[in-house]
């Protein structure tokens, strides 16, 4: 179960009507301090817009920070039946069954206990950096495969 603060902020980002909020907006829907999103900006890690209404942070780049802060299943999850919404097809979730030997889930837990990170995130990234690498060929055969992996770039980045 998520904690409810957390399922608050996915949904005010993933759900977020305007394409843009400002600094202070941000930093609070990320669960940081003013200073940690200055920070985050001054780094690079942030991108910002200027805006004839200040400073600005484009809600695309609030998710694909959310994207990477955060599991795709707790995203979906606390973003519930508005998921279908929000997420491309290709990139929502289901749930799949394999059978491995012994040492290649002791190798999966050790590894992810290591990057502290769940299995199921570690999986998910291996697997992007496999399917980034085979783009190509991959995007001819699986629907919806370039739009998934580009998002969440299309959900109103804009330029002023």
């Amino acid at each position: 179960m998520l904690d409810p603060l957390l399922i608050q902020r996915i949904r005010a980002i993933f759900l977020h009507r305007e394409p843009r909020v400002t600094v202070g907006v941000a930093a609070d829907l990320l669960g940081w301090s003013f200073a940690e999103m200055k920070a985050a900006i001054r780094n690079g890690d942030i991108e910002v817009v200027e805006t004839s209404g200040g400073t600005k942070i484009e809600r695309c780049e609030l998710a694909a920070y959310a994207m990477q802060r955060w599991p795709l299943t707790s995203i979906e999850e606390a973003l519930e039946r508005d998921a279908a919404l929000v997420l491309p097809a290709a990139l929502r979730t289901r749930t799949l069954t394999v059978r491995l030997p012994r040492y290649q889930i002791g190798a999966l837990q050790v590894l992810a206990d290591e990057g502290r990170e769940p299995v199921e995130t570690m999986l998910m990234r291996m697997f992007e950096e496999l399917t980034d690498l085979h783009h190509e060929r991959l995007a001819r055969v699986i629907p919806g495969l370039a739009e998934a992996m580009a998002w969440p770039g299309g959900i109103g980045c804009q330029t002023e």
